[in-house]
């Protein structure tokens, strides 16, 4: 697996497009993401040429939306974490929206009727959204386990003789 190009890379969660069990290294990670800005840039741009809106980038977001998910939650497995991790940067994203939601909708009208409490929590709901995106980012830049872990065998193959040899 070590000998493939940044473009094969960048297709293999394509192929494992909902394939959630396993590992991916973390050239599978990146080489995908930055695959996916990269042909974003332009579809965001003929967008904004056509005047549609988001149209296309928003059909192309949604079409690798499970990719992405599937990909990150094999990214945590490599490091030995569970897929979980990303499902709380999930639920700070749409708590924070919620949150964010609910409070424009109770603080209309003067100045007179907003609250420091509703200003604050949109604050703490922000920092806690930000750590976790913070976190999750560090576990996609650590290296996976060698070896063998609870998610299944290192990607790159065995390390060493003896396991080659066992």
């Amino acid at each position: 697996m070590n000998d493939l190009s940044p473009i094969e890379w960048a297709i293999l969660p394509l192929k494992k497009y909902a394939t959630f069990s396993g590992r991916a290294p973390r050239a599978e990670y990146w080489w995908y993401y930055l695959a996916t800005v990269i042909v974003g840039i332009p579809i965001g741009f003929l967008d904004k040429v056509l005047g549609t809106g988001q149209l296309f980038a928003g059909i192309f977001d949604l079409a690798l939306l499970l990719p992405w998910l599937s990909v990150s939650v094999r990214r945590l497995h490599d490091t030995d974490r569970s897929g979980w991790w990303f499902a709380a940067l999930l639920g700070a994203l749409i708590g924070d929206i919620a949150l964010f939601g609910v409070m424009s909708m109770l603080e209309t009208g003067t100045d007179a009727n907003r609250t420091p409490l509703g200003f604050t929590s949109i604050i703490a709901a922000t920092v806690v959204l930000i750590g976790a995106a913070i976190t999750l980012i560090v576990f996609m830049v650590l290296p996976g386990t060698e070896g063998m872990n609870r998610y299944g065998p290192d990607p790159y193959g065995p390390s060493d003789l003896e396991e080659v040899f066992a």
